[in-house]
């Protein structure tokens, strides 16, 4: 018997929505949850710090617009039960939905695969995500995240939310590529982070962001099921 692995990754639709800052807190809350997840970092145009592996170094770098680039996940997944957070740009949805048109039933045999959309009050991201549901289609699951600093924008409903937002908070987070788990471990250098207040903030964020995505961890994690190896 073979366990099941998951493939988890964002929409590279939109920019400047915050996929990146919903990614780094899923890695953390699956980190915490007693996986070792591999990670990859699809968005090659940004080499920025505010790219996925700005904020966690072990991410692997790959060129989307490669060859064969998004077949090299399959070399993560040789292992039964591995779990994959991929992270991607904007303009990758033309080679994501081609690959998936060839590759889709095939990982069906042994991966279960999330998306996740990122919604803002911009009508734009609205659009990103419908047309990533459209071309993607049942051959996925969805986790649709809104990234407000206000509820009450009309999204409520469907949308996995984070609340309690500073926005000083979360800039300097990204200027300085820290993880919420950096700065309450006090595994960096910035003095600004330093003082309990900012533990208290990071705290609040992680126990906010790790209770959303337990809400959703049926369609996060790899699933009990087994499917039979092939002999």
């Amino acid at each position: 018997m073979r366990r099941r692995s998951h493939i988890v990754f964002t929409q590279g639709g939109k920019g400047g929505v915050g996929k990146t800052t919903v990614i780094t807190a899923l890695t953390g809350w699956i980190r915490a949850k007693g996986f070792d997840p591999i990670l990859l970092d699809f968005d090659n145009e940004n080499r920025e710090k505010s790219s996925f592996q700005g904020f966690y170094p072990e991410a692997q770098k790959i060129d989307i617009h490669a060859p064969d680039s998004l077949d090299r996940v399959f070399h993560f997944l040789e292992a039964p039960g591995t779990v994959v957070i991929a992270d991607q740009g904007a303009g990758s949805g033309a080679e994501t939905f081609s690959w998936f048109d060839r590759t889709a039933e095939i990982v069906q045999e042994f991966a279960d695969v999330t998306s996740i959309g990122i919604v803002t009050k911009d009508p734009g991201s609205v659009a990103s995500v419908l047309s990533w549901a459209y071309h993607l289609g049942g051959r996925v699951r969805y986790l649709i995240v809104l990234n407000e600093l206000v509820r009450g924008t009309g999204f409520d409903a469907w949308c996995t939310t984070f609340q309690n937002r500073n926005p000083d908070f979360e800039d300097m987070l990204r200027a300085n590529t820290l993880t919420l788990e950096k700065v309450i471990n006090k595994k960096h250098s910035i003095s600004w982070f330093h003082s309990l207040t900012r533990i208290v903030q990071a705290r609040r964020y992680q126990q906010e962001a790790h209770n959303a995505f337990e809400s959703a961890s049926h369609i996060l994690l790899p699933s009990d099921k087994t499917e039979m190896a092939a002999v």
